[in-house]
């Protein structure tokens, strides 16, 4: 289950969220099973985040820092990730 913390910066746009990563970098942000589908997160920095079970159907993460991230059982499907980093990404038994 998501951080409801983490998720509300999350949903206050990419912008505030990656202000919030900057000064927050020691931390590992929680939005397992989050329902991000459809989601603008162009440029998103994700790195080392929990996203393990999170709905990512039809989400564009273009150009997304995903570094460390666990994605294991995210949904993955028509999910835009085009220039996204996935080095070291756990993607166990995620579906695309």
């Amino acid at each position: 289950m998501a951080n409801p913390e983490d998720l509300a910066i999350l949903k206050q746009g990419v912008e505030q969220w990656n202000k919030w990563r900057w000064k927050h970098d020691h931390v590992w942000p929680d939005l397992g099973a989050a329902d991000l589908s459809g989601a603008d997160l162009w440029k998103a920095n994700f790195r080392g985040s929990n996203l393990s079970r999170a709905d990512l159907r039809g989400a564009n993460l273009w150009n997304v820092n995903l570094h460390s991230a666990n994605l294991s059982w995210a949904n993955l499907f028509e999910t835009e990730l085009t220039e996204a980093d996935l080095s070291s990404v756990d993607l166990c038994a995620a579906v695309a």
